[in-house]
């Protein structure tokens, strides 16, 4: 037995150690890069950041919000300290969603990898540039997997297919949504959150109405971290804040496949209409 403790408190003193030599490497990095100021600024954001996160966990954790008749806790995490963006309510909406299919042993894909960052998560993940485990690298609108899904995914990243490509292609996303269409199985549901006011060719077409959902809700950004659900008048001026990077308005949209009976009985009107 203490040989066993002996061996334990190794082993954590020697992960102390790592842990610690690199921080401190990175601090020395930034600090021969960028300079004194800057490891000063970035320390007290990250202090800030740790700080706010322990006073949102602590004392707003029991804050809600509602969505379509449910009601949602504030997600409240340091990654992309999501309290100060759309984050906040996309991620607990989405994440109420793949919990129904997961226990219903249903198959999810996500595209754009978020939720795992928050969550343990046993579904595919489709993104092209994030090297990491159990993620597939692959181009989303050249994806040809070797099944279909039930349900598909996305927080904040199909708009931004192709946006920020070299050159630009403003048009890969609405092909993105098109091939992700492909890949539903009858009665498939895709339910997608977009971010208003960044004018991506995708936002364009949702305006258009040439790319359009079966179902469609709005969030508006109040203040702080406070959210409400809305209604298209109310958000469809809403502008994007680039110092931030965040969405004050987001559509949360659900798209879903025809199951083979109700594609008959719509050809069987189209036949009808006909005679």
């Amino acid at each position: 037995m203490t040989t066993h403790k002996t061996d334990s408190s190794v082993k954590s003193n020697s992960r102390l150690r790592t842990t610690t030599g690199n921080i401190l490497s990175r601090v020395k990095h930034a600090y021969n890069r960028e300079g004194m100021f800057y490891v000063l600024r970035s320390s007290l954001m990250m202090f800030l950041g740790y700080f706010l996160i322990y006073y949102y966990k602590t004392f707003k954790s029991s804050e809600k919000f509602e969505f379509q008749g449910k009601t949602y806790h504030y997600f409240f995490h340091p990654y992309c300290t999501t309290w100060r963006n759309e984050r906040t309510v996309a991620v607990p909406i989405i994440w109420d969603i793949v919990k129904e299919y997961e226990e219903k042993g249903k198959s999810i894909l996500e595209v754009g990898n978020m939720l795992s960052y928050y969550f343990k998560v046993s579904h595919d993940i489709l993104d092209r540039y994030e090297i990491k485990d159990g993620v597939i690298n692959e181009d989303v609108v050249d994806f040809k997997p070797s099944k279909k899904y039930d349900l598909i995914i996305s927080i904040l990243t199909l708009p931004e297919v192709g946006w920020y490509d070299m050159p630009r292609d403003p048009e890969k996303s609405v092909r993105a949504f098109e091939n992700l269409k492909r890949l539903l199985l009858p009665a498939g549901r895709m339910v997608l959150v977009v971010g208003l006011g960044l004018d991506t060719q995708f936002e364009r077409s949702l305006r258009a109405k040439t790319i359009e959902f079966n179902i469609q809700g709005y969030m508006r950004h109040l203040k702080g971290y406070r959210w409400q659900e809305a209604a298209w008048k109310d958000v469809k001026d809403v502008k994007y804040d680039r110092s931030i990077s965040t969405a004050h308005a987001i559509i949360i949209g659900s798209f879903q496949s025809q199951s083979p009976s109700s594609q008959k009985n719509q050809d069987n009107l189209i036949e009808h209409a006909k005679r």
